[in-house]
């Protein structure tokens, strides 16, 4: 598939929302989850006071000193049981909403991956976006919810209890907190550090995910060569590769806790040597020196844990580089706001069906022009075929009319209408494609068959639907593989349809493109895995649905396009189109280019002479010499 050429100004691709933007909604959410933690805060450092006020009591030996401690305990234990309610209702509000920001970016992500054209998929492995879409994603709720959480408490803590420090006694506060600068300054200088080993590690992720993706794929590929020991032996070092630097991430991430651990007990300990001078001179009282240090080890927790929630955000802010980075590389038609669902019933919409005109189009790849020129016109219930040697064109072809190629202004136009202007779900929803290299689901025989007309549901279809899903498959020249089938079209076809042949595949993607029921039929090379006899035999089933004339009562008959190297598959369409290098080197009616005798007639020959069923498909016209 072709990569897509720069985009223009107009078409310039929309710049994705920022993380705080996506953020934006959850604010409210977030916000109370905030005051909750304000509140939780606030309980937890007024147990210290009650602390103090209790010590304090009974180091005076004071009459009903007892029923003052008891009181005092009744109320830390209040205190507390009111302290785990709010604390257990910000993790609630603030880790719920990161999750409703990762459901809504795996949402928009799928949404925006199953708008990009073929070319992205050839620039970005499957693997690597499957690990985006769930390890990253993971990543950035963790960000949104643990991460949020650490930050706005540690902001909390510290300038709480602070200051509450300070009330108690500025000397020690300021002796005590001399060790603290170093946290900030070893965090500063790990930060980067732990970036780019997340970084790193989601990548070695991805690219573990996609040899193990194609290894599982192509399992039968890799044991008929028997490479079982080859693939091992690379997965094996990919594997390694990937606990490497897990392990990597950990050791640096380790080091910092017990580091900040330290950097903490340092200043406990400064505070119980200072703090006992302090108490001898009778600048503080026992309890005072005693609510200090419970306000002390108050900011110990988030000093410790500094080294962790550094890493959260490292790793949730490299998770969200790699996202991003996806999002910018995409298309300005993967951004719109698709439909509820593609266009089903798209024939309903052009009763009189669409005329395709194609002007002067050309597609380059770099310094290599795949298409120069091609023009043609064509209207409902007319068929063109385009043939023409390999590498000539006619896969370029196919994907610019269906929308995976991004083509000039003023090339396309459906029904006079440019392509440029219209939305690619509304371009795709006119086409029913039947690809050279058809994917079916993991899903039932009739499922794939209607996989182009979905419903509002997934409701088993009713009888009327079930009869025209055998009409399609019988015209796709299925119903002798159906009758075959052990549950006929309740046959599960395996993943990716591994329980079919190439041509069972072709002919069930074919049955999908005719059920569709779209105003224009696109058909490239979907028969190249089926015989030249069964050719002929689904051809002889295609032609009346196809003709010019629709029966009483139906809408226009579809524009067919027929992509194909077979000149016995295209001999009957109302107009051959010839592509010699990219270029419309003839066009005519079968007849006419056999007359002409030039590259249409040479093909013809030569697959003449090495194709018996050709040979009597073409029989009329065996007046030309070899």
């Amino acid at each position: 598939m072709l990569p897509l050429p720069e985009p223009s100004a107009k078409r310039a691709t929309p710049t994705p929302p920022s993380l705080i933007r996506r953020m934006r909604v959850e604010l409210p959410q977030l916000s109370l989850g905030a005051l909750c933690l304000v509140g939780s805060n606030a309980l937890g450092l007024a147990i210290p006071r009650n602390l103090q006020h209790a010590v304090d009591a009974l180091a005076a030996t004071k009459p009903g000193v007892l029923d003052l401690v008891a009181r005092a305990a009744l109320l830390i234990v209040a205190l507390a049981a009111m302290q785990a309610a709010f604390r257990t209702a910000s993790r609630v509000l603030i880790f719920n909403a990161g999750r409703n920001i990762e459901y809504r970016l795996r949402r928009d992500l799928f949404g925006f991956l199953a708008a990009q054209p073929p070319a992205f998929y050839a620039r970005h492995p499957v693997g690597d976006l499957m690990s985006r879409l769930t390890n990253d994603l993971g990543a950035v709720r963790m960000l949104f919810g643990p991460g949020v959480l650490n930050l706005v408490n540690t902001a909390i803590v510290y300038v709480s209890g602070i200051w509450l420090l300070l009330d108690l006694s500025p000397r020690l506060t300021a002796v005590a907190l001399l060790p603290f600068p170093l946290v900030f300054l070893f965090g500063r200088l790990s930060s980067r550090r732990l970036f780019q080993q997340s970084r790193a590690l989601q990548e070695q992720l991805g690219t573990l995910s996609t040899s193990l993706q194609e290894d599982l794929t192509g399992i039968a590929t890799v044991r008929a060569y028997t490479l079982e020991s080859r693939r091992r032996a690379q997965f094996d070092r990919l594997n390694q590769g990937y606990f490497d630097r897990q392990l990597a991430l950990v050791r640096a991430r380790g080091a910092l806790t017990p580091l900040f651990a330290l950097i903490g007990g340092l200043g406990t300990w400064i505070v119980l040597w200072l703090g006992g001078h302090e108490v001898t001179s009778g600048r503080l009282t026992v309890g005072q020196l005693v609510a200090f240090n419970a306000y002390l080890v108050f900011l110990s927790w988030p000093t410790v844990a500094l080294g962790w929630v550094l890493s959260l955000w490292q790793r949730g802010t490299a998770a969200w580089a790699r996202v991003r980075e996806l999002l910018d590389h995409g298309t300005a038609h993967a951004l719109q706001a698709p439909p509820a669902l593609p266009v089903p019933e798209a024939r309903a919409a052009y009763p009189n069906g669409v005329t395709l005109r194609v002007t002067n189009l050309t597609v380059e790849h770099g310094s290599a022009r795949r298409l120069d020129g091609v023009s043609f016109t064509l209207a409902p219930g007319r068929t063109l075929a385009v043939v023409g040697r390999t590498g000539c064109g006619k896969s370029t072809l196919a994907d610019a009319l269906a929308g995976f190629v991004e083509v000039p202004r003023g090339t396309i136009f459906f029904d006079e209408r440019d392509a440029r202007d219209l939305p690619a779900a509304e371009i795709r929803g006119a086409i029913a494609y039947a690809p050279q290299d058809a994917f079916l689901f993991s899903a039932t025989l009739a499922e794939n068959i209607a996989f182009g007309r979905p419903t509002a549901s997934d409701a088993a279809p009713d009888a009327s639907a079930m009869a025209e899903i055998r009409a399609a498959a019988l015209a796709a020249g299925l119903a002798r593989d159906v009758a075959a089938f052990p549950d006929g079209h309740e046959t599960l076809v395996g993943e990716r349809g591994i329980t079919l042949s190439g041509g069972q595949r072709q002919r069930v993607a074919l049955a999908r493109a005719l059920h569709a029921r779209r105003p224009i039929l696109l058909l490239d090379d979907s028969l190249s895995a089926v015989d030249a006899e069964t050719e002929q035999d689904i051809l002889g089933h295609l032609r009346p649905l196809l003709g010019a004339q629709p029966d009483a009562g139906e809408t226009a008959r579809p524009a067919v396009i027929i992509v194909s190297h077979r000149v016995a598959a295209v001999r009957h369409a109302d107009e051959i189109l010839v592509l010699d290098g990219g270029r419309a080197a003839e066009r005519g009616t079968h007849a006419e280019l056999v007359a002409k005798n030039g590259l249409y007639a040479e093909i013809y020959r030569e697959q003449f002479a090495s194709d018996p069923v050709a040979s009597v498909a073409t029989a009329p016209y065996q007046e030309v010499q070899p």
